[in-house]
């Protein structure tokens, strides 16, 4: 019994290498491995962003914390470089106005 499955996958294995999948069997492998890379993609995106609104964080290991708020404070500097930038133009205007 044993000897005779291992021989009929020899055979199957062996037949396949002969005769290739076809175009279309290769395109549909093809796109479901992209469409499952890209599943995974969205689902690391979603707990980034979930992370970075402060949600989902009792995950991460305490490095992981780190490098988030490392990004957090990183982006909360741009922006108050650009509400300050905002600031001094809109000043300057008006003095240019009066």
């Amino acid at each position: 019994m044993f000897v005779r499955g291992t021989i009929e996958r020899y055979k199957k294995d062996c037949s396949d290498a002969v005769n290739p999948p076809s175009v279309t069997e290769a395109n549909t492998q093809y796109y479901q491995k992209e469409s499952s890379k890209l599943r995974r993609q969205i689902r690391d995106i979603q707990n980034l962003n979930r992370h970075i609104l402060g949600e989902s964080l009792g995950s991460l290991i305490l490095k992981e914390l780190k490098n988030l708020e490392g990004r957090l404070e990183k982006g909360i500097n741009r922006v108050r470089s650009k509400k300050v930038n905002g600031f001094i133009k809109s000043l300057m205007l008006r003095f240019i106005i009066i």
